[in-house]
């Protein structure tokens, strides 16, 4: 071992290319460091906290991927249930409103049941101008299914 200095530094030799030296004195000062040995001591230490992380982090990857996993598909099929369910209750506002327009009260029990298979039949692609026609209609499920290109989302 070399001579020390007060902050308990030993003098090392490091070779360099030219270009590398000159990146270095370039980036001094975005990384306020006053000295090039600052410097090369900063990202000396950068490196290792990186290569450290990185052999935690492969550790800890498999049981947290595994959590995250359990969690994201919980999380899904909740997320799933109450899409669905806002879908329903929209399909029926939408039939509820149409209904408007006529005079024939609706039975919220049957048209729940109506709502429900619809957004099943459509997977959640509901629209009031339909809603409309199978109001005007006057029955739930008489509308012609082939009036309706549920592909045209621009249409809905």
């Amino acid at each position: 071992m070399g001579k020390k200095n007060k902050d308990n530094k030993e003098p090392t030799t490091l070779w360099l290319r030219p270009s590398t030296m000159g990146k270095v004195d370039a980036a001094l000062a975005i990384a306020k460091c006053k000295s090039r040995s600052e410097f090369v001591e900063e990202a000396i230490r950068y490196y290792l906290d990186h290569l450290i992380s990185c052999d935690v982090h492969e550790y800890l990857t498999k049981e947290l991927r595994d959590e995250f996993h359990k969690a994201a598909v919980e999380n899904e099929n909740r997320m799933r249930s109450l899409i669905f369910r806002w879908a329903v209750e929209l399909n029926m506002m939408c039939h509820t409103i149409a209904a408007h327009f006529r005079a024939d009260p609706i039975n919220r029990r049957e048209l729940r049941a109506f709502a429900v298979k619809e957004v099943m039949d459509t997977n959640g692609n509901v629209s009031f101008d339909h809603a409309l026609d199978v109001q005007r209609q006057g029955q739930f499920g008489a509308v012609d299914e082939d009036e309706f290109d549920y592909e045209d989302e621009d249409k809905y």
